[in-house]
């Protein structure tokens, strides 16, 4: 009985197949206009696009030939140009209704984006972005979704492939910018090609391998010319700028199963250079980087595991983020880096974003920690732990930073965006200097409760008040509130230029840290220096210019109405940043 219903099955599931054939065979050039004249309709319905294909027909067993592509916005100039394509798709594919291309083949094409008064030849496809993301929103399986978009992404890049004369291109009212690819290949064994910006002729050069079966790829991008070549399109999209000696990126390993989808990969680049003003006044150069990761997708989590290295040239970290969705988002993130030898650690710290402390050398090692984890139903509750330790520590040589110099007088240079305003001596040689015994201590206390009320008992860093911090810039989804604390304005303004840059935030934490740490400086003197050059007004520099300007008083003699109106001025000229590390206890 049994063998006579595999028979019978064998038969049925024989005649279905033979049935897919013959109907694809007899009806493709018709399934295939009915396909285009779908997806003409939708672009037009949808988004106002008309997709036009001059002549669109099959050439030996399954390869689809297509010439005099574009799509072009209605009332809007031509977003996508295409003289030739040939695609041939897996024939098992187009039985099974999974479309894996095999092999494509492109001539002479060009995406060109087009703005003009804030409007886009491409702005018709973000009209349904919302939905979309309501989408991906309710989507409840992470790793299933995934694993789908990257199967897609894989079935349609196909290992034989050739392109030639790719163009892309980007205009607006003020600039005009091109990318070619004159050639492109892509077999069994390696793929590599060309490409070009258009504007300053440069050339980079791809190279590697990928494979659509094993869904991996291994590719190396780098510059044909020996001086460094600014990627395209940066500078007038983000006012950004990149460049680099080679870069690599790779996919080594996806597996998907039983819910979980797992993948292991590498990053790594040379000689890397970024400019950006949002992210350092200067031109930051790291040397070496690499990023080797492992990444767990389950149905509700997505995660960075703990085995995952980077590597910025002599620091090892050791990251874990993690995002998981329930009833609410819990954000995770774990930092862990090696013990360091001391002056490895600072020689390390890319150059343009710890210039000042770069030149330190010291005996001993350091190690970094932070432990971050945020519920966004109970922001609240966040956990913030940030520590920098250290193992026989000694400074031997300062370099440059000078971290010594408010032990003694120094001159102090106000900046206010890049613009130099005034200069003057921190120290008895300024007949407005007023040692920390000379200040009233009405105007001492109002300060302290202003800014910083524990300020000589923590070590630089207030984590309770970062935390708050965090959590209120949560809850009102934007930056409202800072962590700062004396030490780290003291440091801002004597240091570092008062950029928000995110360079200066990470440099001044890590030089509040030095300088607390190691006992560089006592606090009554950086207490003194600081109630000596804050901003007390417009132009009103130090207690020892506001007292008798405000009040026509020496500072010893403010009493504590005086004293309390003076800490409001401080705080209409000054805003707060953000703690990033903290004292080792």
């Amino acid at each position: 009985m049994n063998r006579k219903l595999l028979v019978r099955s064998a038969i049925v599931l024989t005649f279905i197949l033979v049935t897919r054939v013959l109907g694809y065979f007899l009806f493709r050039n018709m399934v295939l206009q009915s396909l285009l004249t779908k997806i003409s309709g939708r672009l037009n319905s949808d988004y106002q696009m008309n997709l036009n294909v001059k002549e669109a027909g099959f050439t030996g067993l399954t390869t689809v030939v297509m010439t005099g592509v574009t799509l072009i916005p209605i009332d809007g100039d031509t977003l996508l140009h295409l003289d030739s394509l040939r695609a041939e798709p897996s024939f098992s594919s187009l039985i099974s209704g999974d479309i894996r291309i095999k092999s494509l083949y492109s001539e002479n094409a060009e995406l060109s984006i087009r703005c003009h008064d804030g409007t886009c030849n491409y702005s018709n496809f973000l009209k349904h972005k919302k939905e979309e993301k309501d989408t991906l929103r309710t989507e409840k399986n992470y790793s299933a979704f995934l694993n789908k978009v990257l199967r897609q992404a894989f079935n349609l890049a196909p290992q034989q492939a050739e392109l030639k004369n790719i163009r892309f291109s980007f205009h607006n009212d003020t600039l005009s910018q091109a990318i070619s690819i004159p050639s492109f290949i892509s077999t069994s064994k390696q793929l590599e090609g060309t490409i070009t910006d258009d504007s300053t002729m440069s050339q980079w050069k791809c190279t590697g391998h990928f494979s659509q079966k094993e869904e991996t790829f291994d590719v190396a991008i780098f510059p044909l010319s020996t001086e460094p070549q600014s990627l395209p399109f940066l500078m007038p999209l983000l006012n950004a700028s990149c460049s680099f000696d080679t870069m690599h990126l790779a996919l080594y390993d996806m597996h998907y199963a039983s819910g979980l989808l797992e993948m292991q990969g590498h990053f790594s680049i040379e000689n890397f250079n970024l400019y950006h003003k949002k992210i350092s006044d200067d031109t930051i150069r790291v040397p070496h980087a690499t990023f080797d990761a492992r990444i767990s997708v389950t149905k509700n989590s997505a995660s960075l595991d703990s085995t995952s290295v980077v590597v910025l040239d002599k620091i090892t970290f050791r990251p874990y983020a993690s995002l998981t969705s329930l009833n609410s988002k819990l954000y995770t993130l774990k930092i862990r880096t090696d013990k360091t030898p001391s002056s490895d650690f600072f020689r390390s710290l890319p150059e343009g974003m710890f210039d000042v402390v770069r030149g330190i050398e010291a005996d001993g090692t350091l190690r970094y920690s932070l432990d971050f984890e945020l519920d966004s139903k109970q922001p609240d509750s966040v956990q913030f732990n940030s520590s920098l330790k250290k193992e026989k520590f000694r400074i031997r040589k300062y370099g440059d930073s000078n971290l010594l110099k408010m032990n003694g007088e120094f001159i102090h240079s106000v900046y206010e965006r890049d613009r130099f305003v005034r200069a003057f001596p921190i120290g008895p040689s300024n007949p407005s200097f007023t040692s920390l015994d000379q200040i009233s201590i009405n105007f001492r206390n109002a300060v302290m409760t202003s800014e910083d009320g524990s300020f000589f008992y923590h070590n630089g860093f207030n984590e309770d008040a970062f935390r708050k911090s965090i959590a209120t810039n949560f809850k009102a989804g934007k930056f409202v509130r800072g962590g700062s604390t004396i030490s780290m304005q003291l440091v801002k303004n004597v240091y570092l230029t008062r950029k928000k840059t995110i360079s200066r935030k990470a440099e001044e934490a890590l030089i509040v840290w030095l300088i607390e740490n190691n006992r560089l400086c006592s606090k009554e003197r950086m207490f003194e220096v600081y109630l000596n050059i804050i901003e007390l007004g417009p132009g009103i520099y130090g207690i020892g210019e506001a007292a008798p300007f405000y009040f026509s008083k020496k500072p010893a003699d403010l009493t504590l109405q005086e004293s309390i109106f003076l800490p409001v001025c401080f705080r209409t000229q000054n805003g707060s940043d953000t703690v990033l590390i903290k004292q080792d206890n």
